[in-house]
């Protein structure tokens, strides 16, 4: 029985293995061969691409729905197929990382043009070149990013600090893109550039993560904390008055004085002075005395009478 048991153990030792190696081998992450930095602009006879998790046309594809013709990606690095001739190009896209083949895609020769390609497909209804309004930034990380175009993948305006909760941002243009995503242009630091307008108080109002009083009440507990905070240091001012610090001067005269110094000191002087020779021999002292004559009495009385 336990030999049968033994094999029947490393049968299944044997039939799991193979499979966990599998599993392994087909999760790895496959790196480009080379970095790259520059955009290209989605053009195929299908009307879109796929993005792959793999640079091959037979790995699992990331997308839902093809990305559109007039798409920009920004290819960050590039894997040669040279069995089949292609050259894949790994790229960001709805906040995944994957390959998209190139052979379906035309070169940008700017990030301005790649931008231009993206805001022509939105549509002129969707996109407005002279916004002009105002927004407050809320993102659920506390801090945002000013990016050099409507899109992660355009890369942060450099030299610029994060968009804290709150601030104030004027908006001077905006776009609705294909992609759903919703943008704006504005400054920050002196520098122009792209916030996500979905990170703002009212988007997060249309989701339901703030209400409409969220903002009002911080205002007004600001301005009762600064109200709070006037008073108190108005209080050391108010507690001390002129009658308080004129009572000490209007008790001690010079008539007190002379007083004080002729007639209570020395009754004070002779008082401590009795206290003192009474404590010397103190009442307990007299008790014993008194027991120790009679004592002393009794004795001679005893021995005389003796006699």
């Amino acid at each position: 029985m336990k030999k049968t048991g033994m094999i029947w153990l490393i049968a299944l030792m044997c039939m799991f293995f193979p499979v966990n190696v599998w599993a392994d081998i087909s999760d790895k992450k496959t790196e480009p061969d080379i970095k790259t930095d520059y955009y290209m602009i989605v053009e195929s006879k299908q009307g879109g691409i796929d993005i792959y998790a793999h640079p091959d046309l037979e790995s699992a594809k990331l997308n839902e729905e093809l990305i559109p013709n007039g798409t920009s990606l920004h290819i960050e690095g590039e894997v040669e197929d040279t069995v089949h001739s292609r050259t894949w190009g790994y790229v960001q896209y709805h906040g995944m990382y994957g390959y998209v083949p190139l052979d379906d895609c035309r070169p940008a020769q700017s990030r301005k043009e790649a931008i231009d390609s993206e805001l022509y497909i939105a549509g002129r209804d969707h996109v407005d070149y002279n916004a002009d309004y105002d927004v407050r930034a809320y993102a659920s990380e506390g801090t945002q990013k000013l990016y050099q175009g409507p899109g992660e993948k355009y890369g942060e305006v450099p030299g610029v600090r994060d968009i804290k909760n709150g601030e104030s941002l004027h908006v001077t243009q905006d776009a609705e893109l294909v992609d759903g995503s919703h943008w704006g242009v504005t400054t920050v630091d002196g520098k122009e550039g792209w916030i996500n307008l979905d990170d703002t108080e009212d988007a997060a109002r249309k989701r339901g993560e703030l209400s409409e009083n969220d903002t009002d009440t911080k205002k007004e507990f600001v301005t009762m904390i600064t109200s709070e905070e006037a008073e108190l240091s108005k209080m050391p001012e108010a507690t001390v008055t002129p009658e308080a610090t004129e009572a000490p001067t209007a008790t001690v005269t010079p008539e007190a004085a002379e007083t004080s110094t002729s007639t209570e000191v020395p009754k004070e002087t002779a008082a401590s002075a009795a206290e003192e020779s009474n404590s010397l021999i103190p009442t307990p002292f007299w008790w014993i005395a008194a027991a120790a004559v009679i004592a002393v009495a009794g004795v001679l009385i005893y021995h005389f009478k003796k006699k």
